[in-house]
């Protein structure tokens, strides 16, 4: 009879300790998780509030600083079940975060599986979000996020409009090119500055006028030689197409990056079943 005492006092001493390591671990790897969270959110805020703009806060598609909120308070809330649940060896906590994680590990998984078989269609989608966005720019007299945020793509890229740099002519009420819009804005039948190859505070209307050639008379077209040499001067292609090309001539990084992230959430779904399965073990053994 003493024996099986002495027996089960060590089972549930190597209980105890086993408990304790998926405890300080789980804490740990979610300590970093919602740091994370919380930095995505405090940089979103700031954002916004830099923005003074909370009565127009727009959707996620086309506000940067609303999806980096949005992403931000997910990991923030995932980070907090997983820290509290550890601490507390909470069952209902640690489940939450174990089966948000396991539901976010699928749709991630499943969301590049689509985007990698239906490329050309998630391609398509982006131009349309860009066009959208080209819509949006510059409708408020302030800078806002989103034209942070496209003129930060066409320069880093070196790209310009949606498919191609028209497409500020066609969607966007600033660079719109017609005859009336052509006498009245200085802007009309051009690109933003960050179209333009070597835009610099001296030249930064490089991209003015760009497309006006039908409208303007002999003397200005002397004005705006450009205009007849649009591609020495600024650059033609379309972001959509360069963004997915970048992904293309980069695919082993991204490859490697996501495998990472993925494992790091497989990581975590795995202490956090152990850890719940310690805990379920624990109240069901006597004491």
């Amino acid at each position: 009879m003493s024996e099986k005492r002495i027996s089960r006092r060590r089972v549930n001493k190597d209980l105890d300790g086993v408990s304790k390591c998926a405890k300080f671990t789980l804490f740990i790897f979610n300590l970093i998780f919602w740091a994370g969270g919380g930095v995505f959110l405090g940089v979103g805020l700031y954002a916004r509030l830099q923005s003074n703009s909370w009565d127009s806060l727009g959707g996620i598609s086309t506000d940067p600083a609303a999806l980096i909120i949005a992403v931000g308070a997910i990991i923030f809330m995932l980070g907090f079940c997983g820290c509290v649940g550890a601490l507390r060896e909470n069952l209902c906590l640690l489940r939450t975060f174990t089966y948000s994680l396991i539901l976010l590990l699928i749709i991630e998984i499943a969301g590049c599986a689509v985007a990698f078989v239906f490329k050309d269609q998630v391609e398509q989608q982006v131009s349309i979000k860009l066009v959208d966005a080209i819509r949006q720019y510059h409708i408020t007299n302030k800078q806002s996020d989103l034209d942070d945020a496209i003129e930060g793509l066409q320069k880093t890229f070196k790209c310009c409009g949606a498919d191609s740099a028209r497409d500020w002519q066609a969607n966007n009420a600033y660079h719109n090119c017609t005859a009336e819009t052509f006498r009245t804005l200085l802007t009309a039948c051009g690109v933003p500055p960050s179209c333009c190859k070597n835009a610099t505070r001296t030249d930064s209307q490089c991209g003015y006028k760009t497309y006006a050639y039908p409208n303007m008379t002999l003397a200005e077209r002397r004005k705006w030689p450009r205009i007849l040499r649009p591609d020495d001067f600024i650059y033609t292609g379309g972001c959509a197409r360069a963004l997915f090309k970048w992904l293309e001539d980069n695919y082993l990084l991204i490859g490697i990056v996501a495998a990472t992230f993925i494992a790091m959430q497989v990581i975590g779904i795995c202490l956090a079943i152990n850890m719940i399965e310690t805990i379920k073990y624990l109240l069901s053994v006597p004491a």
